[in-house]
């Protein structure tokens, strides 16, 4: 039997294609698999393991100004993230996070005696600053950090996914200034 006996090749094709289209939506509508159920993960976006900086001491680059005493200091930091994902429950993935090799420097202009000088300010680096927990909320392929604080000072951190990579932007914001950039990670194999 053939759809539209009287229809062109072009026709019968384009209609076929439809109702094959059509079938495949209501299949979906009645399995939901799994990537479709509401508050559970497909496999493809199981989010659990270590996830490291992309590229070393470039896993977080921020930049911004920081003022104290009458001037503005131009502020770059770079450093890694570990990230330990252990679990993954309605949508909230739970774990610890830690920054290492975090490392600030800058400059710094001030004008004495009439004239414009520049002040390199000598990079500072933070070995480790200890792991924190943290709780991640994922909605489709977004990642949402909250607010993490230490010492005084707090990130946010937003973001995406793939199976392997996570990326995004985060501002850190303390005492005198904002900075803000973005964050890479990898699955660790």
């Amino acid at each position: 039997m053939k759809i539209f006996p009287k229809a062109s090749p072009t026709v019968r094709a384009i209609t076929a294609v439809i109702l094959i289209a059509a079938i495949g939506v209501v299949y979906l509508a009645k399995t939901k698999p799994l990537m479709f159920r509401s508050g559970e993960l497909a496999p493809a976006r199981d989010l659990r393991g270590v996830w490291i900086s992309s590229l070393s001491g470039k896993g977080i680059q921020v930049y911004g100004k920081h003022t104290a005493y009458g001037s503005i200091t131009d502020v770059y930091e770079n450093g890694d993230i570990e990230l330990i994902i252990n679990e993954v429950k309605n949508n909230i993935a739970i774990g610890t996070m830690r920054y290492t090799n975090l490392c600030s420097w800058g400059e710094t202009k001030v004008t004495i005696a009439g004239a414009e000088k520049i002040i390199n300010v000598p990079k500072t680096c933070v070995a480790d600053t200890g792991q924190q927990e943290i709780n991640i909320r994922i909605s489709s392929s977004a990642l949402d950090f909250g607010t993490i604080s230490l010492n005084g000072v707090t990130a946010t951190m937003q973001g995406s996914f793939t199976t392997d990579i996570m990326s995004g932007s985060m501002t850190v914001t303390m005492p005198g200034g904002i900075l803000k950039g973005t964050f890479n990670l990898s699955r660790q194999k």
